[in-house]
């Protein structure tokens, strides 16, 4: 059975440790004992109760196999090397440098969500990036996915240790058919599965709990990419139903993306002769970015110059040509060849300089740094007796006691949000503000001089707000951008709320779009063209913000609200 390793922690976490890593020692050759410092030091991690140095000193053993903190970044490095994140050096296996796709991993920021689904589906085995026991020619995390899909969309958790993870190929051309043949039969009865479980035990020698822990990895990676949600499905030949983890709309549209692309493995592209190899793991490394929503313009003439030898790989491989190409060259290739095809993070200034369009310097944020800003907080000026507030504030007092983390809380505060319309979603956007300290009120229906959704007021100077419910657009566009010049220009020209030509022009939406996307760009050119600020929250960051005050007692600086150009980043 394939074994993943179990931090413990949520995706969102997962991702900021390796940011944490990444921007102390980038670079650099680091072993277990730096990402521990750097874990500790960004406050992602205690040890006996206690953060920092003293974390570091209570979890240190002589054995460092009773090491709390260092067989648990342990567990983290493994991933990380299995996502093509980091990788052994050809000296030492504890030793590792970043790689590019990790690189472009942190680039992302807040939008990591889709390139990490990427490098999740790009897992296979074998490869020369892991040494794996046992025999497995898997590509694991779309196995589990097509056999959710020809299984009644969804498998439980037991079902996933008996049928994919425990496959030991998913090549040949029957291979998902008996999955899920396999998994049909055991809804039988509970004592189908349940015997199943046992005869692995005894023919691994694990114990059924053991067998279990190795899912917990899989199951938050479904879960918290959304392909997944729990839901019930029943025996055939009995009452009782079981927890089955079905596939959602997105998880099925990935799943059924998968159907349909080329799937090359490491044997494969190593039977190519280097020159191919080098332009197919280009194209597919920069088609893997580019679904995840990054501009390639900047790489655009390298991939055309590429296109000969790809087609010609592709040929000698006998695989279609049009189809999207599931490899991820980080995640398979060896450290010898992926070096020779991307150049490294820790390569000489000549060396990346040599290489620039092609090291993701200008396909990750690049000269888009400075739209997203870290907010910068003070003391709250709340008013803790407004009864108008006290749903909203009883509510998210409470979604902190049932998370573990403010940014949780934003998260499932955000998401049961998702359905609303207008009605609801801009008394909110309101409300959230005032929770925050600022004033603030909607417009009424069919007034039309009040061309703006909205509006902040700071002392006697107001900033109009364009909203845009989830129901409206699920992810904000360049016509909400559009539309906030269009309420700056009315208030600035007619009046109707007192206002200064140098204050920002606001936009929130249910999410932002990727940040390499024409939105970014356009909120420059408006800038540049008329000096307008236009800045831009998601729901989840307004209910960060929303939370922090309630909790904490403070909010975003009035000045630094005042003057937002680009996106607020928590």
């Amino acid at each position: 059975m394939l074994r993943f390793p179990n931090p413990g922690s949520t995706l969102s976490n997962f991702v900021a440790v390796y940011a944490a890593a990444f921007n102390r020692f980038r670079g650099q050759v680091v072993d277990l004992d730096n990402i521990v410092q750097a874990t500790v030091e960004a406050n992602l991690a205690t040890s006996s109760g206690h953060m920092g140095g003293e974390a570091i000193a209570r979890s240190t053993r002589q054995d460092r196999s009773r090491d709390p903190l260092y067989n648990q970044l342990k567990m983290y490095a493994e991933l990380f090397r299995s996502l093509g994140w980091l990788r052994s050096t050809e000296a030492s296996a504890l030793n590792y440098t970043f790689t590019l796709l990790g690189e472009q991993v942190v680039a992302a920021g807040r939008q990591w969500q889709p390139l990490l689904e990427e490098t999740v589906l790009g897992i296979a085995y074998p490869s020369h990036v892991l040494d794996l026991r046992g025999e497995h020619y898997i590509r694991p995390f779309a196995t589990i996915l097509k056999t959710m899909l020809a299984c009644n969309g969804g498998l439980s958790r037991d079902e996933m240790i008996v049928a994919p993870l425990s496959a030991s190929t998913d090549r040949s051309p029957d291979a998902l058919a008996a999955l899920a043949a396999k998994v049909n039969a055991l809804r039988e009865t509970p004592d189908h599965i349940k015997s199943a479980l046992e005869e692995l035990k005894e023919e691994r020698g694990i114990q059924i709990n053991t067998l279990r822990n190795y899912t917990r990895w899989p199951l938050a990676v479904l879960r918290d990419l959304g392909w997944t949600e729990k839901d019930k499905e029943p025996y055939r030949s009995s009452k009782k139903t079981f927890e089955i983890h079905r596939l959602t709309p997105h998880g099925k549209a990935r799943a059924l993306s998968l159907l349909d692309a080329v799937d090359l493995r490491t044997d494969q592209v190593d039977s190519l002769d280097f020159n191919q190899k080098r332009a197919l793991s280009r194209q597919a490394h920069f088609s893997m970015m580019e679904r995840s929503g990054f501009d390639l313009a900047s790489v655009e003439a390298e991939l055309r110059a590429d296109r000969e030898l790809v087609h010609s790989a592709l040929n000698a491989l006998q695989v279609p040509i049009e189809k999207p190409i599931l490899f991820s060259p980080f995640q398979s290739l060896s450290v010898a060849d992926s070096s020779s095809i991307f150049p490294t993070p820790d390569a000489s200034p000549a060396e990346r300089h040599a290489q620039e369009k092609l090291d993701g310097i200008e396909v990750g944020r690049g000269s888009r740094e400075h739209l997203f800003v870290a907010p910068k907080y003070v003391e709250a000026q709340t008013d803790d007796e407004d009864e108008d507030l006290a749903g909203l504030r009883r509510e998210l007092e409470e979604l902190v006691q049932s998370t573990p983390t403010l940014d949780a809380a934003a998260t499932v505060f955000a998401e049961s949000r998702r359905q609303n319309t207008q009605t609801l979603f801009y008394p909110l956007v309101t409300q959230l503000f005032r929770l925050m300290g600022f004033p603030s009120d909607y417009s009424r229906a069919g007034v039309n001089y009040q061309r703006w959704d909205a509006c902040v007021w700071l002392h006697d100077l107001a900033l109009p707000i364009e909203i845009k419910s989830p129901t409206e657009e699920l992810f904000l566009s360049t016509k909400a951008i559009r539309q906030a010049i269009e309420n700056k220009v009315i208030l600035l020209s007619r009046g109707g709320l007192e206002t200064r030509h140098e204050l920002s022009t606001l936009v929130v939406g249910y999410q932002i779009p990727n940040e390499r996307g024409d939105m970014s760009m356009l909120i420059d050119d408006v800038h540049a063209a008329f000096g307008f600020k236009i800045g831009v929250l998601d729901l989840k960051t307004l209910s960060f913000l929303a939370l922090k005050a309630v909790v904490e007692d403070v909010s975003v600086a009035e000045d630094q609200l005042s003057e937002l150009k680009g996106f607020l980043n928590v």
